[in-house]
């Protein structure tokens, strides 16, 4: 699941572009309508490739580009708008510079407008110009796609660029701790509270108890929607709309973070590696008020520059900030900090810790071997991202990998599968994520089979076990989860979703009751298998057999469901009586020739109801 935000000057054409590409006006206020300008964040999809794609359209106009940090923080993608007429202009740097700094790394340019342009030069001049402004940033190798959402030019070029971008970012984790930072807040009539923002490092599902931080409400989930559809768990890296009970839409505001139990709390100290802006022209003091924003969170803050009495510009250091009121944030998490006034941005960075516990001292030097620690990795980060990198492993091949001493590593293991974010599964390790994904992979690859074989059963179990690649060990214990949740189930053998049914059509039926009649009129001397696939057809005829209404027993020799239960019950009540029966009794008993006997015979020993003694058969 992916998501893409829009960035660019005001009136460059980038809620008319969202309009053009989706058919869906992002622009939902009155005021919007009639200023004819984007205010508030707007929201938009678009299916790229099979995929659906959220679009959060952000405003371009410096007096709303706080309301444009609420949106841009979720993004996969930036879908980045210069208009071919002006060329690059303020809030074209400023909104890039926010980008950067949120290490918003895929991007896209659409040069919009060009239908209003009647030089060449003047469009070769412009992308010269925006060229020389991406350089060095996160969008210096972006794609740039002349388009016109008037005239529709190059819109469809445009679509295949976003596609093909998105395909080589990768996808958002699952680290089983979902959290979504709330950008808007409503209520629905019979409904109750709505809240809805972009789904990070975990997934949702109906009738979770989840958090409202930092004030710490409780609630739980009744509905969950992306882009209008219904779903029953919403993955990370999607746009959710989730539907509360027991939280009071006057309770919750933009910024607060709705999370799974535990995952996330308030803090009003942050320590952070911070880059401030090179044109800003003044350096970052210590002590300086400053709005700080985090996810779709704005607050005021102080700042505490540790190691150096100021960071200039240009220039990198590490901040504490002291918030004016608690924030919902965990390590890593990008911020942005502007001036309030006059509003400039200045800076952003990372969190490295969101609970310092108390205000350091800003020379110490244990406190900044702690922060050079913390800039390039905990143990346990380091450890995450190699089990990523090569599960499923085992532990004994992991620890060497790690590059830290053994005990370290062994610590840091047991702290990971501790708070389940690594799981071990028959000595094997993976990630909360990994496992997950096998899950889904499972799933997916029984969905798959339905589709292209709609009138099998379903897949069997090896052959799905070998599509996934797993050992049959840990195979076993997946498909045991995935049974126990519901998430497929088991029929015969064979492993399908539960709601899947073999539904023959009215042709299919008929040939069904004819086949089946002329069976049970054949009695014991059956047509072969080849002559049943010729009346009904392979597929329906595997069809028949997965659902156990005719059972073959070799290629000459195939009976109904019923005429088989007759005549293994003939076979088995003279053993009963007799306690032995051979080939030639067989075919007195049943009125037939050895060719059907032999075939009873052996098929009774291949289900173990009867097993041979010389040229005897008894019951087992």
């Amino acid at each position: 699941m992916y998501v893409i935000g829009t960035a660019g000057h005001v009136d460059h054409g980038k809620s008319t572009l969202v309009e053009a590409l989706t058919g869906i006006d992002p622009d939902r206020l009155a005021e919007e309508k009639a200023r004819e300008m984007t205010i508030d964040l707007g929201f938009a999809w678009i299916t790229l490739g099979e995929e659906e794609v959220g679009i959060v359209d952000v405003p371009g106009h410096r007096d709303f580009i706080e309301n444009m940090l609420a949106g841009v923080g979720g993004i996969d993608l930036a879908l980045f708008v210069v208009a071919a007429d002006e060329g690059v202009m303020p809030q074209t740097r400023e909104h890039l510079a926010i980008l950067d700094l949120l290490e918003v790394h895929g991007g896209v340019v659409a040069l919009t407008k060009v239908d209003l342009v009647q030089e060449p030069d003047w469009l070769e001049l412009v992308e010269m110009d925006l060229r020389d402004t991406l350089a060095g940033t996160a969008l210096a190798d972006a794609p740039i796609v002349p388009v016109s959402a008037r005239t529709g030019q190059g819109l469809e070029t445009l679509k295949q660029t976003l596609w093909q971008t998105l395909q080589t970012t990768p996808p958002r984790p699952d680290k089983g701790r979902p959290r979504l930072h709330i950008d808007r807040v409503f209520s629905l009539s019979g409904f109750g509270t709505v809240v809805t923002g972009t789904l990070l490092d975990g997934r949702f599902h109906l009738g979770d108890t989840v958090d409202i931080q930092p004030g710490g409400l409780k609630g739980r989930i009744r509905g969950l929607q992306t882009h209008k559809t219904k779903r029953d768990v919403a993955l990370p890296g999607s746009r959710v709309a989730i539907n509360l009970t027991g939280i009071d839409k006057d309770q919750v505001q933009r910024g607060d973070v709705l999370a799974a139990p535990g995952v996330v709390s308030g803090t009003i100290l942050l320590d952070a590696a911070y880059r401030h802006l090179a044109d800003v022209g003044a350096p970052l003091k210590h002590n300086m008020e400053v709005k700080l924003f985090i996810g779709a969170k704005e607050v005021l803050a102080r700042t505490r520059v540790l190691g150096a009495a100021h960071i200039e510009a240009g220039s990198e250091g590490w901040l504490q900030l002291a918030l004016s009121e608690p924030v919902a944030a965990v390590r890593g998490d990008r911020f942005i900090l502007r001036r309030p006034s006059p509003g400039v941005t200045l800076g952003g960075g990372r969190v490295l810790d969101p609970h310092p516990g108390r205000r350091h001292r800003r020379f110490r030097l244990d406190v900044l071997d702690r922060l050079r620690t913390l800039t390039q990795g905990t143990p346990a980060e380091l450890l995450y991202q190699v089990l990523a990198r090569l599960e499923p492993i085992a532990e004994a091949k992991l620890l060497p990998q790690a590059g830290m001493d053994r005990e370290t590593a062994v610590t840091t293991l047991a702290e990971l599968l501790e708070s389940q974010q690594i799981i071990q599964v028959e000595k094997t390790l993976f990630t909360q994520a990994g496992w997950q994904q096998r899950g889904e992979r499972l799933q997916q690859i029984v969905a798959a089979y339905h589709r292209d074989n709609p009138l099998r059963l379903g897949v069997p179990r090896e052959e799905l076990r070998s599509r996934l690649k797993l050992a049959p060990a840990l195979f076993n214990v997946l498909l045991t989860t995935a049974l126990a949740a519901a998430q497929v189930a088991e029929a015969s053998g064979f492993i399908k979703l539960p709601q899947h049914e073999i539904r023959f059509n009215a042709a299919q039926q008929t040939a069904v009751t004819q086949l089946l009649r002329a069976l049970t009129v054949a009695g014991v001397n059956s047509p072969s298998v080849k002559d049943v696939k010729a009346m009904v057809g392979e597929a329906v005829y595997l069809a028949l057999v997965d659902l156990g209404e005719v059972r073959p027993l070799n290629a000459d020799v195939i009976y109904a469901k019923a005429e088989h239960e007759q005549f293994t019950q003939k076979i088995v009540a003279y053993l009963q009586k007799s306690g032995r029966i051979n080939a030639a009794q067989v075919r007195d008993l049943l009125q037939t020739s050895r060719k059907y006997a032999i075939a009873l015979l052996e098929h009774l020993d291949d289900v173990k109801i009867t097993r041979r003694v010389g040229d005897d058969r008894v019951l087992t």
